[in-house]
């Protein structure tokens, strides 16, 4: 078999690109399972994920094993993940519009509750778990975490928090061009401060206000460098699948698979692996599957593989997991309302959008961004979401189209307060600082 080259690293995201009346819709939203009396983390145990597991298999779900462990379902085109702290997470199939989103999210959500009741067990959806310290978290026996747990505290402060208590909510959508790669991964950059204000829900640690709205964004600031947070070509005019190509060849690798088995492979180079100059996989060279596995431990808030995966929400509440996938789809999924928000935000530069981002994490909507508050921002971007989301027309049964999904983001923006603002005020004057409150309150 013939070494890949790298037009062949380059091709894999060419062929990623799609027609417009194929393009789809994919939402992944993790989840924190708890013990209903407890309020403390799901174990890994038939107390815990494993019954899940074994009651959702009698529904047709089949497993996904490492070696012996089950790490995971799998039905169609859905699949059911663990996350390192046990986190649950439904990557649901692509759908054409916000209302198969919706109603697949209701299924799932129903199905998982169903199952959770049965052995007294809570879902919840938060960006960071508030009530327990990072030992009290259960771990899934899992290789590729192993690699990432010993990797981690060489290249950052909080990579261990992001494992295993924090929890998204990530939507995946599909390009047409290398053109609208590049205007889609300006945008998106340009609008990640934004989003992060809109979609915050981590202001709680270990039972007390810590001081940001998102401590999960503030969490993946301080993870990895090399891998984390914003890319600055996707603000170039030269971005280019060739420069994302570039950009993940000197990503440090965590692992690669051979023969059925995760080998350990951190901090290596993907370029040796290439050339066959890797001792730890007996120096064979690198295949596409290779490359495909090691684009999926790049985690900037805008990611590349056969689509743009877009990373900054929090896990939110049930409502929000269709909010979220329904704001992008009106900015992205709208050629109009696209060129629209991409000459509002054309000459915005790296540096600021940088600025605030990292300031995002704390003050949210009150943060500045060339002028103007991240709130102006939000109300003006989002009222073009609603009208890129009505101008595709997608109707329920109820002729509504899919800007209903943005109730909540109007009220949020109307208010000026986020879900994490909003959880502030509750703990201090409704709960009277009782976090297992929040859990009772919040739950699914």
């Amino acid at each position: 078999m013939e070494k890949l080259t790298k037009k062949d690293l380059i091709n894999y995201f060419t062929s990623g690109e799609k027609n417009p009346e194929n393009i789809s819709i994919g939402t992944e939203h993790e989840k924190f399972i708890f013990n209903l009396k407890t309020k403390k983390p799901v174990e890994y145990s038939e107390k815990g994920v494993l019954g899940i597991f074994e009651i959702l298999k009698k529904n047709g779900w089949n497993d996904i094993r490492e070696k012996n462990n089950l790490i995971g379902l799998k039905k169609g085109d859905h699949s059911i993940t663990l996350e390192p702290g046990l986190q649950i997470e439904l990557s649901g199939s692509p759908q054409k519009n916000i209302h198969e989103t919706c109603k697949e999210v209701n299924l799932y959500l129903k199905e998982l509750k169903e199952a959770c009741s049965k052995l007294n067990l809570g879902i919840i959806g938060i960006g960071f778990v508030p009530n327990v310290k990072f030992e009290e978290v259960h771990h899934l026996p899992k290789k590729r975490y192993e690699i990432m747990r010993n990797y981690m505290p060489k290249v950052g402060s909080l990579g261990l928090e992001m494992m295993h208590r924090t929890a998204a909510t990530q939507v995946n959508f599909d390009y047409l061009s290398e053109e609208d790669f590049k205007i889609k991964t300006k945008v998106a950059s340009c609008l990640t401060p934004i989003a992060i204000s809109l979609f915050s829900y981590s202001p709680i640690t270990e039972n007390k206000i810590n001081g940001y709205l998102n401590y999960r964004t503030h969490i993946w600031q301080n993870t990895d460098k090399d891998r984390s947070g914003l890319l600055p070509f996707f603000f170039e005019t030269s971005n280019s699948y060739e420069q994302y190509c570039d950009y993940a060849l000197d990503v440090p690798m965590y692992f690669a698979a051979q023969d059925g088995e995760t080998i350990d492979c951190s901090g290596k180079s993907f370029k040796d692996f290439l050339n066959g100059n890797l001792k730890e996989v007996g120096g064979r060279a690198a295949n596409i599957d290779d490359w495909n596995n090691h684009l999926s431990t790049i985690f900037t808030e805008i990611r590349l593989k056969k689509y743009l995966e877009i990373r900054c929400a929090d896990s939110c509440s049930w409502s929000g997991i269709c909010s979220i996938p329904a704001f992008w789809t009106g900015i992205l999924y709208s050629e109009k309302v696209l060129k629209e928000i991409f000459d509002y935000v054309n000459k915005w530069k790296f540096l600021d959008v940088q600025q605030a981002y990292l300031q995002a994490s704390k003050t949210g909507f009150k943060t500045e961004l060339y002028g103007k508050s991240l709130l102006e921002h939000a109300k003006f971007i989002l009222s073009l979401s609603s009208k890129g989301l009505e101008e595709r027309n997608y109707l329920n049964s109820n002729n509504d189209n899919e800007s209903i999904f943005l109730k909540d983001l109007f009220d949020m923006t109307d208010k000026g307060k986020n879900l994490s603002d909003l959880l502030i005020e509750d703990f201090d004057l409704k709960y009277n600082k009782d976090t297992n409150k929040i859990f009772d309150e919040k739950a699914f």
